[in-house]
């Protein structure tokens, strides 16, 4: 029998039973402010995650803009905060 960390045993589960994507969505929606600013956090309107791409919804043009541009680290920023390569694009709508 094998022995796992409680670490180790949940992700075994998460990805066994394919629940890892919605478990990293429901975590990056909560994070979402911690990751980019309370400021962008109050003009984001909604955050998805469709096949490993992050889909970001707001309705302020600055906003879009500046995500655009910053999309490359902010990828890199969630990627490390998830701890793993999770999120494989960004689209700002």
């Amino acid at each position: 029998m094998a022995q796992y960390s409680m670490k180790e045993a949940i992700d075994k589960m998460l990805q066994e039973s394919n629940w890892k994507q919605r478990y990293q969505a429901i975590r990056l929606q909560q994070d979402w402010e911690l990751l980019v600013g309370k400021t962008a956090a109050k003009h984001t309107q909604q955050v998805q995650i469709r096949e490993n791409t992050l889909l970001v919804f707001t309705n302020v043009a600055a906003l879009k803009h500046e995500l655009t541009f910053s999309k490359e680290l902010l990828m890199q920023k969630i990627n490390e905060h998830l701890g793993e390569r999770f999120i494989h694009d960004i689209v700002i709508a």
